[in-house]
């Protein structure tokens, strides 16, 4: 679906890799090679940026440092890297000779993808890099989504992979998408909210950092009807963003501090969707749904901005949706689902439009965006109103077509009309 997968490029895949440094760091050649493309041919395609990189371990650490040795200039927001703990940790820098890059391995192959910026984008493979498995720390995969249960928040690793319940999440009541490690102890985080009203971290082998409760705000953490985010903005230390019951403010907490106001927004903050560049400005929005589902910006001068087109549907759960760049144009959409049980995926911020998948009918929950089908490109996952199954559409900015996300066993998964998929 979408296109053959990365690994079956055959004779049009890059050059092999030409070398070894300390057995994993690996020296590759960036080929500018209009035929390596893995996604349907564009009547003009920009050539892929020609460059010398090597993976290299880092002395006392898990992680790897991405270099670049000579050559083009990599815009980082237009590569994913498939195959470590954040896949965009690219995104927002410029790759010259002499920068270095961190990168924590969780897999054996790591991939940079390239996706050029025309109307019908290609998706390349610039470089493979093959790591010894002990270098590898153990993660979940680059297609893994999230979802709510009686039992516990439940990893999904894709279409046709796994699914495990996080141990100790059985009181968790609304959570957010995945992200880089937050606590410190090197591995990725999920925000989550439980029902004692603690906002905390845990990974995927269920180790919990607890953050903050009702009584560090003065008030009640909301609970319910809600979604949380993580990340860096406004030259921050990485944070957890969450919302108070009221819907009066949005708060962040970051490990070892007490909870801070991010802003008091005069419509109000109900569910926190991400932090991403969607207006293309050059610099991070805080994206937010405001007491009336509606979705909102924030920038770091404390101005707000409604964005046209953009009312999220609630029910049990709130469509605050997601951010996502589904065009490979390097600013981010945002997709939700809207009170029509629709999703769309909307452009407005940066002065585009909005496409609406009408045949999609979706829970009124978060949803999410992942690689589930390991076809390389973006697939929209959500829950669906029919059964409660887990769905994703694939290719949505194309031709979209609808599936149903299975286990390992070939059974359908359920998802939470609460906390959605993230």
């Amino acid at each position: 679906m979408g296109g053959p997968p990365l690994s079956g490029l055959g004779d049009r895949s890059v050059s092999p890799v030409v070398g070894v440094v300390l057995l994993v760091a690996i020296v590759v050649l960036l080929v500018a090679a209009a035929g390596t493309f893995v996604f349907g041919l564009a009547d003009q395609q920009t050539p892929a940026p020609t460059a010398k990189l090597s993976l290299e371990p880092i002395a006392d650490s898990e992680q790897y440092a991405l270099v670049h040795h000579s050559g083009d200039r990599i815009d980082g927001t237009r590569v994913t890297v498939r195959g470590v703990d954040d896949p965009d940790t690219l995104a927002g820098e410029e790759l010259v000779a002499g920068t270095e890059v961190p990168l924590l391995p969780r897999r054996e192959t790591i991939r940079l993808v390239w996706q050029d910026g025309s109307d019908d984008p290609s998706s390349y493979i610039l470089a493979e890099f093959d790591l010894d498995p002990g270098a590898v720390v153990e993660g979940l995969g680059d297609g893994t989504v999230f979802t709510g249960s009686t039992a516990g928040v439940r990893a999904v690793e894709g279409d046709g992979g796994s699914v495990t319940t996080i141990p100790n999440t059985d009181t968790v009541e609304a959570i957010g998408a995945i992200g880089p490690d937050v606590s410190g102890d090197g591995t990725e985080d999920i925000p989550y909210v439980d029902g004692s009203e603690t906002v905390g971290v845990v990974d995927a082998e269920g180790e919990v950092t607890e953050l903050a409760s009702s009584s560090d705000i003065g008030g009640s953490i909301e609970t319910s009807k809600t979604r949380l985010a993580t990340g860096r903005w406004d030259g921050q230390p990485r944070s957890v963003f969450f919302v108070d019951q009221n819907h009066d403010e949005l708060y962040r907490v970051a490990p070892g501090s007490n909870p801070q106001i991010v802003a008091t927004p005069p419509n109000g903050a109900q569910a926190v969707t991400g932090i991403g560049d969607i207006d293309g400005d050059g610099s991070d929005e805080l994206v937010f749904a405001d007491a009336s589902q509606h979705l909102r910006y924030l920038e770091s001068d404390g101005s707000i901005t409604k964005i046209d087109d953009a009312g999220s549907g609630s029910n049990n759960g709130i469509g605050a949706g997601s951010l996502a760049d589904l065009d490979g144009d390097g600013t981010p959409a945002v997709v939700l689902v809207d009170g029509s049980n629709e999703i769309l995926i909307n452009r407005k911020a940066s002065g585009g439009g909005t496409e609406r998948l009408t045949g999609v009918s979706a829970t009124k929950a978060p949803l999410t965006t992942a690689d589930v089908d390991g076809d390389g490109a973006t697939e929209i996952v959500y829950v669906g109103t029919t059964n409660g199954k887990l769905r994703f559409v694939d290719d949505p900015l194309g031709t979209p077509s609808v599936e149903v996300l299975s286990d390992e066993n070939g059974n359908d998964v359920d998802g939470s009309d609460e906390t959605g998929a993230t």
